[in-house]
């Protein structure tokens, strides 16, 4: 008679057979516990752990720090960051597009990349100022006060270099060898393993450092790897292995297994609610699985997200365009998602290294420049609006033919950290700078 077939296992003898051979390397791992109790390697775990099909563990342990047992003292908030890797051009998402914002001279030195009246989309309540209609998108949620730029933003120490920018911002200075966000979670106190989150196939210097973290390239990856079939043997073998066992995995690896648990549950009931689509790709991926995590209340408190291709060194409109409408789309069916409720308590920053030259290339691009924007979106802002400081644009404001960095990147930093995450001070998350709050974020 033949038997029904497991999902996941293309043949039941198949099936037998590995049931049978986790139940035996069970016992084998039991027997090896006292020998490896007096001291072990990465090496010598992923030998053990490749016994039963499962070496891939290995993977996730590299990006698990030892998590906290304590629930934390978070108020419940997230900050998500998103930084586009590449430096986006400022002038051309937010536009001061009135003669008193200096549009008259945008239109003398880059007339090309300068949208038209078809192209662009004014603010309510900020005169003077319009989006470039890439972003259309996002327009509903500054009519509900969840949406907010600051323009000309840079920072001290910041230079026309991709790597040097994105480690100056990302650090917090040019001399800290940790991240902002990582000096931020120790401040706050322990959390749970999903305290922050990377999505992304690496960790970004805003998060290096000794505080727990989870890097993952998506959620749909982050689980037990092997054989449906024998998941559950596999992991009871690799439990009991390190159970009670001195050392960092003695610690990693239950906390894994835990997290792999977690992620497991909140998978079984992803799905965009609230009418979203996502567009195709990466980002699309990356927000979807955020929004599925924080659903799941898992205690999450930063998380960052990296989208590349915003170097626009050629036929910068079509380019730029192209990546505003997928970034857009993404993130209002991120906000969309997660429904008005919810979003209260997540609030999201896009940032980018730098800005943009004012005037235009010989090939329809931008170069390195300086002042760039900063969006926010999401939970905690006062309300729609373009904060911080802008100087009319003219030849003689200019900083060597930049956007002048007028408003501080730490100053938004700071200030929504404190108010949001309850971070107290901010001495110790960015050594060396003193503030000035715009105003942009509410506490609670």
């Amino acid at each position: 008679m033949t038997q029904p077939q497991q999902p996941g296992v293309e043949h039941p003898a198949i099936e037998r057979v590995l049931t049978r051979r986790a139940e035996q390397v069970s016992a084998e791992l039991a027997a090896q516990e006292a020998g490896w109790g007096r001291g072990f390697t990465r090496r010598s775990f992923l030998a053990g752990a490749g016994m039963v099909g499962v070496a891939a563990l290995g993977s996730q342990l590299v990006t698990t720090k030892a998590a906290y047992a304590a629930t934390g003292v978070s108020n419940g908030n997230t900050l998500i960051t998103i930084f586009l890797r590449g430096a986006a051009d400022g002038l051309r998402i937010l536009v001061p597009a009135s003669s008193e914002l200096g549009v008259d001279y945008l239109r003398t030195v880059r007339a090309k990349l300068v949208p038209d009246a078809a192209g662009l989309a004014p603010l309510t309540g900020a005169p003077g100022w319009a989006l470039n209609t890439a972003l259309n998108p996002l327009l509903p949620f500054w009519g509900t006060g969840e949406l907010a730029f600051v323009p000309a933003v840079s920072a001290a120490g910041v230079t026309r270099s991709h790597f040097q920018a994105q480690q100056c911002l990302e650090r917090g200075s040019d001399t800290a060898t940790t991240g902002w966000l990582d000096r931020a979670l120790q401040q706050l106190g322990p959390g749970t393993t999903f305290r922050a989150v990377t999505q992304g196939s690496a960790l970004p210097a805003a998060l290096t450092g000794n505080q727990t973290k989870l890097v993952m390239s998506s959620l749909k990856n982050f689980s037990f790897p092997g054989w449906d079939g024998v998941s559950a043997q596999s992991q009871t073998a690799l439990r009991a292995l390190y159970r009670g066992l001195p050392g960092p995995l003695g610690v990693d690896v239950p906390t894994t297994l835990a997290a792999l648990g977690t992620a497991a549950a909140a998978r079984a009931k992803a799905g965009p609610q609230n009418g979203a689509v996502y567009p195709k790709g990466n980002f699309g991926t990356a927000l979807a699985d955020l929004a599925t995590l924080l659903r799941a209340e898992v205690g999450m408190q930063v998380a960052t997200v990296d989208v590349g291709g915003w170097d626009t060194h050629t036929d910068e409109a079509n380019q730029l365009d192209r990546q505003l409408s997928s970034a857009a789309t993404a993130l209002a069916a991120f906000l969309t998602d997660l429904g008005a409720a919810r979003r209260k308590r997540v609030t999201v920053v896009v940032m980018t290294e730098f800005g943009r030259r004012v005037q235009i290339n010989a090939n329809g691009g931008t170069d390195h420049g300086h002042g760039s924007v900063m969006w926010l979106l999401g939970g905690g802002l006062a309300g729609a609006g373009v904060y911080g400081k802008w100087t009319p644009l003219s030849a003689g404001v200019l900083d060597s033919g930049d956007v002048p960095a007028l408003n501080g990147a730490f100053d938004v930093l700071g200030e929504v950290a404190q108010k949001r995450l309850g971070v107290g001070s901010l001495s110790a998350v960015f050594p060396g700078r003193t503030f000035a709050p715009l105003g942009l974020a509410k506490v609670g």
